[in-house]
């Protein structure tokens, strides 16, 4: 029975954001105190496994035609259950975070309440639930900074992940077009077009490659992110071309390359390299 609620939770995705606060963390602080770093992987495993509940709870009528498999219409998990789950989840969360830093606290109570407004209605809503998925994605690298009190210097992680994400996301509406159209949703291509939303996801990519280059992460990165950056300059060209699954892509892909200059950027802070 426990088992259920660990995969309701998604924990591969989980660990992927605790992760990404970890590099946060020492990113800001050169050698943090290991009890500090255990309480960020924890506060944003338990928060990101709220939010991957509390989603998988209002989706639950449309999961039960696309994805009958997963815990709730497979009748694994009552959707009472599955709620309440979230709930103490992001009480769990909040409150590490509160053991932290009230900085890191206000960040893992605003979250939860942007997760859970995200999977009532946000999602549905053009843009905005694209700026959300962006936000929240940044946001675990800010969490990280926030508790190892350097906001500032994550602020870069924070805002190439924003927008590399929010990117990725609205190329992935412009791929799914022809499905969203026939179940009446209102994605931000079908409001203002297929092209012009491209137009808006490849200046995002744009000004992510330019941010990527002032950020005062030292040599190492600069090397590390470049990588990263020929990727999304390949995404962009793709997006210019109309070829969204194509540019979606290798934004994931550029996306990951980032993730690990942000992990040579923590590794020289904190004298690896």
């Amino acid at each position: 029975m426990a088992r259920v609620y660990l995969e309701i939770m998604r924990p591969g995705n989980c660990l992927m954001a605790g992760i990404a606060a970890l590099i946060g963390l020492m990113v800001a602080e050169s050698g943090p105190e290991p009890l500090t770093a255990v309480f960020v992987f924890l506060a944003v495993f338990a928060v990101t496994g709220a939010g991957n509940s509390v989603n998988d709870y209002f989706d639950r009528e449309i999961d039960a035609v696309n994805r009958p498999g997963r815990p709730i219409p497979s009748s694994r998990v009552a959707p009472e259950r599955a709620l309440a789950w979230s709930i103490l989840l992001f009480i769990l969360g909040s409150t590490v975070a509160l053991l932290i830093n009230t900085i890191a606290f206000a960040i893992a109570v605003s979250n939860s309440i942007l997760l859970y407004l995200y999977a009532r209605n946000l999602k549905v809503t053009p843009f905005f639930g694209n700026l959300a998925v962006g936000y929240l994605t940044g946001s675990t690298f800010l969490f990280g900074g926030a508790a190892g009190g350097n906001l500032g210097i994550t602020l870069f992680l924070f805002l190439l992940a924003t927008l590399a994400t929010l990117a990725r996301e609205i190329e992935k509406d412009v791929e799914d077009v022809p499905g969203d159209m026939a179940s009446g949703a209102r994605t931000l291509p079908i409001v203002i077009g297929e092209r012009s939303s491209s137009l808006i996801a490849a200046s995002f990519v744009l000004i992510a490659i330019l941010l990527s280059y002032v950020a005062p992460l030292g040599r190492a990165y600069i090397a590390a992110i470049t990588v990263a950056d020929l990727l999304f300059l390949a995404a962009l060209a793709s997006i210019m071309r109309g070829e969204a699954p194509r540019a979606q892509k290798l934004l994931k892909a550029g996306m990951a390359a980032a993730l690990g200059a942000f992990m040579v950027a923590a590794a020289s802070g904190m004298g690896y390299l």
